[in-house]
């Protein structure tokens, strides 16, 4: 779904979808069901700027470590869910978004955070400009 509206709005229609709750059969023999809550699930587009020197250690905060050891697609193994024919996808961003897919990178040393139930997929890299005198302008 694409919502279009006055932020407030929108914001409402969202907080009223995640207090509906429905009944659910978790498999074909069960005889009770159970309550789950509707999962809104937002899809969001994210620029993250940082200093050159430190790729390695911010693509491992954001992608993770299990996803460094190759070209990284956009899916693969561990905890990704995203398969590869969403590669297909994530190529029209990239030409759209005029960045390169990401390369291998190190990742032995991340930032702390907390991403659990939290799907990150990288659509790729551009380098930032540099000023006259050699200064990466963020």
């Amino acid at each position: 779904m694409i919502t279009r509206g006055i932020k407030k709005e929108v914001d409402d229609f969202i907080n009223q979808l995640i207090g509906k709750w429905l009944p659910y059969k978790h498999n074909k023999n069960s005889t009770d069901d159970q309550i789950v809550q509707l999962a809104v699930r937002p899809i969001q587009l994210w620029e993250i700027v940082f200093p050159r020197e430190h790729k390695d250690v911010v693509l491992t905060t954001i992608l993770g470590k299990d996803k460094c050891e190759g070209t990284y697609e956009g899916y693969g193994g561990g905890k990704e869910t995203q398969h590869k024919k969403h590669d297909k996808f994530l190529w029209g961003l990239r030409k759209m978004l005029g960045v390169k897919k990401i390369d291998k990178w190190d990742g032995s040393k991340e930032l702390p955070t907390t991403r659990d139930h939290i799907e990150t997929v990288g659509i790729g890299i551009k380098e930032d400009y540099e000023d006259a005198d050699g200064y990466e302008q963020l």
